[in-house]
């Protein structure tokens, strides 16, 4: 089973015993703002996205749990390649957790599994996750609005994406 390390953070395939730590991060009005839907509200509905994304076949989706010192806080990975997304707990935000997962699960993704590239598709209002993909190669390649209808009301789209070549050649 592959498991990404980095030096406080474990990357690992979801568990059904992640549930109650799922939604946490979940049900975290501030982390979902920008996600394509609201918070869980019920356990039940974290427990059905849960199951997807154990259930989803590794040849469509490379997802995986982040950790902190044993505790899941969210997820990295790409539900459906070539694109991919990230969630974390709120109260993790500004301590780097987010750029040193995104950089173990890019190193895995482009060194190992060979993808040739990974697309995202952010809220432009998402300002820290634009800076966080910007600060990693990610290169804007179109804007849309009207894109989603959420929790928030009428979203627009900021499509991005990082080459396989650009990734390798960074660093």
């Amino acid at each position: 089973m592959t498991e990404l390390r980095t030096q406080r953070l474990v990357l690992r395939r979801a568990r059904a015993e992640d549930l109650a730590a799922m939604h946490a991060v979940l049900s975290d009005e501030q982390a979902m703002r920008y996600w394509s839907n609201g918070p869980h509200a019920e356990l039940a509905e974290t427990e059905r996205w849960l199951a997807s994304m154990i259930e989803s076949p590794r040849e469509v989706s490379d997802d995986f749990v982040v950790t902190l010192d044993g505790e899941a806080i969210g997820k990295m990975g790409a539900w459906r390649l070539p694109e991919f997304g990230f969630i974390l707990r709120s109260d993790q935000w500004g301590r780097g957790i987010a750029s040193e997962a995104l950089r173990a699960f890019l190193d895995y993704m482009f060194r190992e599994r060979g993808v040739d590239f990974l697309v995202a598709d952010t809220d432009p209002r998402n300002a820290g996750a634009l800076q966080l993909l910007a600060r990693h190669g990610f290169v804007e390649t179109g804007r849309a609005t009207g894109t989603w209808t959420t929790h928030i009301g009428v979203c627009d789209s900021v499509y991005l994406r990082l080459d396989r070549e650009s990734w390798l050649s960074a660093g």
